[in-house]
């Protein structure tokens, strides 16, 4: 079992962010995004466990675990690095609306309308930020994942026969980036794509 090892408790760095910018409170979607890694901690212990809990919960068919599970992690993992883009959103770019910006708000690829604007107003650490997380391989496919769980369906390649374990576990096809990734892989990923870039978030935000 692993927790989460914050670079700087989290609690310390909002409180010294509200005592700077208290006219800009934002400890809400600071802290949303902290609980939203440490939660995916929790989901990838209990997805790496999953077939000691079959000896526990055996009723439940195995590949629907899988498809609860990898809408679990790339759901969450998508919202925790949104939640620090709505943040950015609201402290540079003067945004009040009821719905909060993204992070493909700032993907030029994306959004071609707004995001120059919205990029321009970031400070130089900020961008890179966001660059980076856009850039990373990890969340392209996670990206590529959640928005058909969410929203739609994604194809599935399922495994029968030999011994039972992650190898065997269910293959979702991934459109968006041409690939195929086994549940086991995309939750850890998620777990980890978050907590990297969720932790170098609170870092920039101990330095505004």
């Amino acid at each position: 079992m692993a927790t989460m090892s914050w670079a700087k408790n989290p609690i310390e760095v909002v409180q010294g962010y509200e005592t700077r910018h208290g006219q800009t409170p934002l400890s809400p979607l600071f802290l949303w995004a902290v609980w939203a890694v440490e939660g995916l901690f929790y989901l990838d212990d209990l997805d790496a466990g999953l077939f000691d809990s079959l000896n526990k919960f055996g009723v439940h068919n195995l590949d629907i675990i899988d498809i609860a599970h990898v809408r679990w992690a790339t759901g969450t993992a998508i919202t925790a690095l949104d939640l620090c883009s709505a943040g950015l959103g609201r402290k540079y770019c003067g945004w009040t609306g009821k719905n909060e910006l993204d992070l493909r708000n700032f993907d030029l690829q994306k959004d071609k309308k707004r995001a120059p604007n919205l990029r321009s107003a970031l400070p130089n650490k900020a961008c890179s930020w966001v660059n980076d997380v856009l850039a990373d391989a990890r969340y392209k496919n996670i990206q590529g994942a959640r928005n058909p769980f969410t929203h739609s369906w994604m194809n599935r390649h399922l495994i029968s026969g030999g011994p039972v374990g992650h190898e065997s576990r269910t293959q979702f096809k991934l459109i968006a980036t041409n690939c195929q990734l086994g549940a086991r892989t995309l939750v850890s990923d998620s777990r980890d794509l978050s907590s990297e870039y969720v932790n170098k978030y609170l870092q920039l935000v101990d330095t505004l």
